[in-house]
């Protein structure tokens, strides 16, 4: 990030800037799903910084590379996206039938930025949305045999993305092998045990690389029990002043973690997520 848009302490201070501004061939920036990713960036700010703060670190980024041209049109679209992202809050917050605020949202965004950003910025979302909702649809009818479910079910899925579908069976197997890990440490089941049966499962490659991460996750579980305590200690010191015991705080943070990892660690402090003490 430039030095002008992070001169202010926050939780992205030290990460790299997600999303981009692209140019076309005039040299006009184009509303693409890396712009709204650029500007999800910038938001996720939001309840550290206000919204002008925010707006004003995103155009001193803009600033530093781009012509006034390029920079006062993606503003606009900035300030048009903070807007729907207020309309969209307001109508969650109102409850009512899920898909008839969804298809709200829909038309709002249609009607503010024009149906090609639309398209360009929530287009795969709105169809997946609409696949999921068709499949627990499905799901729930039951006035489908099993057989006409699944084929039905199957039916819906050839209407996705190749690309799509691939990503939806990664997160199915992603989150199946995540619960069995979960369930082989709550049972602390042996390193050759779990490799034996991964291997029957999904194969040595990934064997491997699931026993990798079981190594990185129980680093990480230690990491957390002995950051934990040690805040603990800090916090119940009554000789240190407010200010130091910020600085020690920081100072132990700082020490035990990188950048993206401080955020990570900052979020389950917020929430008292950290591990209990021993």
């Amino acid at each position: 990030m430039r030095a002008a848009a992070t001169e202010h302490p926050d939780s992205l201070r030290g990460t790299g800037v997600d999303g981009a501004v692209r140019l076309n061939a005039r040299g006009a920036p184009i509303a693409d799903r890396e712009l709204r990713r650029l500007f999800d960036y910038f938001i996720s700010r939001i309840g550290e910084r206000d919204e002008q703060q925010i707006r004003g670190d995103l155009k001193a980024h803009l600033d530093a590379g781009f012509a006034p041209a390029a920079v006062a049109q993606v503003m606009v679209w900035f300030d048009s996206y903070m807007t729907l992202e207020r309309s969209a809050a307001s109508l969650a917050a109102a409850g009512g039938d899920p898909r008839a605020a969804v298809a709200r949202l829909r038309a709002l965004r249609r009607e503010r930025m024009g149906e090609a950003i639309a398209e360009a910025w929530w287009g795969d979302e709105d169809r997946y949305l609409d696949y999921t909702l068709a499949r627990q649809d499905l799901i729930d009818d039951r006035s489908l045999d099993a057989a006409q479910r699944q084929q039905k079910l199957a039916e819906l899925e050839r209407t996705l993305d190749p690309a799509r579908v691939a990503l939806i069976q990664q997160e199915d197997q992603a989150e199946l092998s995540l619960k069995q890990s979960e369930d082989y440490a709550k049972r602390n089941v042996p390193a050759a045990q779990r490799f034996a049966e991964r291997e029957r499962q999904y194969g040595s490659d990934a064997a491997r690389r699931l026993a990798d991460l079981d190594a990185q996750r129980a680093q990480w579980d230690r990491r957390l029990r002995d950051y934990a305590q040690q805040r603990h200690k800090i916090m119940a010191d009554a000789s240190l002043s407010i200010a130091q015991r910020d600085r020690q705080l920081q100072s132990l943070l700082s020490r035990g973690f990188d950048a993206n990892e401080r955020r990570r660690v900052d979020v389950m402090v917020r929430n008292d997520l950290l591990p209990p003490l021993n």
